[in-house]
């Protein structure tokens, strides 16, 4: 089943937040001050937060917590091959502090201690129960169940902490990227997102500068009841310029710095979205009410000719023949950069929103509370592998970082 859902209620709704905006300044007075910001409450009963002084990136103070690497577990080499990494896709941890890493080219999930000592593979490749072909992440539910992300089968595989199998379920969105985004809420209810468009996609494709506008939607599944729904939270305007190679073939290059939407599934119930052009960020309902609206006034950044010209010089770099095209990117790069760079929420219910940051500054995330009530900063003080993805639980941020030889290590962060 299709559920519609406003446009309005999704992340690319500047409009309907200007409005309610507009409409706060002419018809709502300020309720009260937490923490530093202004409450209101909007004509819709959806409640307005908004924050003029939230920490900087590089603020020091008891608000900012630096969050420093405590474990770290992997080795270039060494006798002992299970403590070796080739590409980890999957990092969680339970309530012991056992800590569960996914190696995506040995196609298994191997259990640490709390000290980071090797405690046996639950999970190996294979095709008996407990088993699987090919993988790109894993979700803990609770101690007692690891949910692993088969997409050679197309297939969602629950085990045990011993490596029994569970059960398993089809994929409700049969496809798959670099990590996988789904995601379990409180009622047990398995969410993965998906997008649609109209384009007719065709060979040779459109040369140039184009935008392909997506739809976006969030499909549950329920594994004991095997309901099945689909609700619509927006669209998403893609630009790229492509081009034509000297061998023959096609070039996508999509255009640096331009914001773009994002939704994430809160455990508790609806969504939290955002535009990464500013500092607004939207809880709504799965019926697409709005809730919360969060607001921080933090100055834009403009994207400067430097980084105009070290595009260019790094795109053609071995490919001098891609000149024209990438000086074409480089003039369609919008005047400033995006604010945001994404969000995420804890197994607390605790809504991270990761701040932009230059190149080789450490993420800067901003916590908030269900309502909208700033918690903090975390800073990092080490550097995640890039493309990799980041969790917090029990109290512990986990992630993965590699050396200059890019080889993979599994680290852990005190943040509570």
């Amino acid at each position: 089943m299709i559920r519609p859902r406003p446009l309005y209620t999704a992340a690319p709704g500047a409009a309907l937040l200007a409005l309610m905006l507009s409409a706060v300044s002419s018809s709502c007075a300020p309720e009260d001050q937490v923490g530093g910001a202004v409450r209101q409450t909007l004509p819709n009963g959806a409640v307005l937060v908004r924050y003029t002084d939230l920490p900087a990136i590089d603020h020091v103070g008891p608000e900012v917590t630096e969050a420093q690497v405590d474990l770290r577990i992997g080795t270039l080499d060494g006798d002992d091959p299970n403590y070796m990494f080739a590409d980890i896709r999957g990092v969680q941890a339970a309530s012991d502090g056992t800590i569960y890493v996914l190696d995506y080219q040995a196609v298994e999930v191997r259990a640490y201690s709390p000290a980071g000592e090797y405690l046996g593979t639950i999970t190996r490749h294979g095709e008996g129960p407990g088993e699987i072909s090919r993988a790109n992440g894993i979700l803990l539910s609770g101690d007692t169940l690891l949910w692993i992300n088969d997409h050679g089968k197309w297939q969602i595989v629950g085990v045990d902490p011993a490596g029994e199998e569970l059960g398993r379920f089809d994929m409700p969105v049969p496809a798959y990227g670099y990590l996988w985004d789904g995601a379990f809420d409180r009622e047990g209810r398995y969410w993965q997102g998906a997008v649609h468009s109209d384009r007719e996609f065709s060979m040779p494709p459109q040369f140039g500068h184009g935008t392909i506008h997506f739809r976006q939607y969030f499909k549950s599944y329920h594994p004991t009841t095997e309901v099945v729904d689909s609700i619509f939270v927006g669209e998403d305007p893609y630009q790229e310029y492509v081009v034509e190679t000297n061998t023959g073939g096609y070039r996508h290059y999509p255009i640096p710095f331009v914001a773009a939407n994002v939704t994430v599934m809160d455990p508790s119930g609806g969504f939290w979205q955002a535009n990464t052009a500013s500092y607004r960020v939207t809880r709504t309902t799965e019926s697409g009410d709005t809730l919360v609206v969060i607001e921080a006034g933090l100055p834009t950044q403009p994207v400067t000719p430097e980084d105009r010209s070290s595009y260019v010089q790094r795109m053609v770099e071995g490919r001098p023949d891609q000149r024209r095209a990438v000086e074409a990117v480089a003039d369609l790069m919008p005047e400033f950069k995006p604010v945001l760079e994404g969000l995420f929420v804890d197994d607390e219910g605790r809504l991270w929103v990761e701040r932009s940051t230059p190149n080789e500054v450490p993420p800067f995330y901003d916590l908030f509370a269900r309502d909208g009530d700033y918690l903090g900063s975390v800073r990092l003080a080490f550097e995640p592998r890039p493309g990799s993805k980041v969790w917090v639980q029990h109290g512990n941020l986990y992630t993965w970082v590699v050396d200059e030889l890019d080889t993979p290590f599994v680290v852990r962060a005190p943040v509570s």
